[in-house]
């Protein structure tokens, strides 16, 4: 049954689940993850809890099905530079979609880089992360291999790497913070130009 009082139009029959997701985003994004409940979900969406019981049986599947859900869009965007850009260009092509990407959907940001699940460590001689980030792999061997095109020494790519990353991260949770406005609106434009004439990979 369709408990939503609010007069937004229901949810389409095959998408709950999606929607649920997405809301769900939209629901930690606002109020933050402490306050969350599958029956806030449902509320958000318009349904019943039951309909949210049906495809999660539990808070925890669906914090997790939102990590991947996140995760799976997130790495399809930086595969997707990746193919549609010559090598030596890659980094810089990865770097604008990163950003691109936290600024189209900021409800993404916070959940997925406040996630336990990414593990990931800087140490001396490399960057590690858990295996089930898949877009932070994509992400450093797109970026290891366009700097290796340009000549970059191997000693140095942790260290470029990180500077590369704390850039276009940086910017990312700049185009996310309700106190910053960028006059130009053009997150992409503005890190291409940074890397490609500051950062000088």
């Amino acid at each position: 049954m369709n408990t939503d009082t609010s007069g937004k139009p229901p949810y389409h029959f095959g998408n709950l689940k999606e929607t649920l997701i997405e809301q769900g985003l939209e629901l930690i994004h606002e109020e933050g993850i402490e306050k969350f409940s599958l029956r806030k979900v449902a509320k958000k969406v318009g349904v019943s809890a039951a309909a949210c019981y049906n495809h999660f049986g539990n808070i925890d599947e669906l914090l997790e099905g939102m990590y991947g859900y996140v995760v799976r869009r997130f790495t399809a965007v930086l595969e997707q530079a990746v193919e549609d850009n010559p090598c030596h260009y890659v980094a810089i092509s990865m770097g604008v979609a990163y950003v691109e990407f936290f600024a189209k959907y900021p409800h993404y940001f916070n959940f997925l880089f406040d996630s336990e699940y990414l593990g990931i460590q800087i140490k001396e001689a490399e960057i590690t992360w858990n295996r089930s980030f898949t877009p932070f792999e994509v992400f450093v061997n797109g970026a290891k291999r366009g700097m290796r095109e340009l000549g970059i020494d191997e000693k140095e790519l942790r260290d470029d790497l990180l500077v590369m990353w704390a850039t276009v991260h940086g910017l990312a949770a700049m185009a996310n913070m309700k106190g910053i406005q960028y006059e130009n609106g053009d997150w992409g434009a503005l890190t291409e130009r940074i890397l490609l004439n500051k950062v000088m990979l």
